[in-house]
């Protein structure tokens, strides 16, 4: 641009500015605001949205109820893990979950699971046996008084299968031993009624 030229602009300007002063600073008020002037840096920051819980959390969250043996969905057994009251999940052998409650009788269908269990085990390996009745324990809040024919010596040097209970329950009567599961469990019953917390315990019956 030469200097004629240049002196033109300026003065055309000038004479801009002094006509109309409001309007000249009206614009580059707006164009401040709208953030059309010179960038300073870099771009402006914006707030991200704060995120939100997805349904399965939103589910999970939801209070609890129902009756043992219910099913339960995974996310309500993860809440569960918590120990709300006396309501506990259990894990079925398929993957799914069950409602217990350690103050009510398993439900059947959580009774025969650990039967099951139990009898994965060896009857001759009473090592074996007892520590799954404790993890068997572990998984129902429950202490377990299970009732099998197992191996076992007669006193005199002789190998016999007999019904025997075996449990880690403090107290416990020694030497009940019977022909029958149903004798071996009538001979339980009154023990365990008379216990402070009766429904702590749970005979479990283990057909082979």
């Amino acid at each position: 641009m030469n200097r004629a030229m240049a002196q033109e602009v300026r003065g055309y300007a000038s004479a801009m500015t002094a006509r109309f002063p409001v309007l000249i600073g009206f614009v580059v008020a707006v164009l401040l605001v709208t953030g059309c002037a010179p960038e300073s840096g870099g771009a402006a920051s914006v707030s991200a949205p704060s995120p939100t819980a997805s349904v399965s959390e939103e589910v999970a969250a939801q209070p609890i109820s129902g009756q043992p043996g219910d099913p339960l969905t995974a996310a309500e057994a993860k809440q569960l893990n918590g120990q709300i009251g006396t309501l506990r999940p259990y894990e079925m052998n398929d993957g799914s979950f069950v409602i217990i409650d350690v103050k009510q009788p398993l439900p059947q269908a959580v009774k025969q699971e650990v039967a099951e269990s139990l009898r994965g085990t060896s009857n001759s390996d009473l090592g074996n046996y007892f520590d799954e009745i404790l993890r068997q324990e572990g998984l129902t809040g429950k202490t377990v008084i299970s009732v099998r024919k197992i191996h076992a010596g007669d006193g005199n040097g002789s190998d016999v299968f007999a019904w025997m209970p075996s449990t880690s329950a403090h107290g416990f009567p020694l030497g009940i031993m019977a022909s029958s599961a149903e004798s071996v469990v009538s001979e339980v019953r009154p023990w365990v009624d008379a216990q402070n917390d009766p429904a702590q315990l749970e005979i479990i019956v283990v057909n082979d």
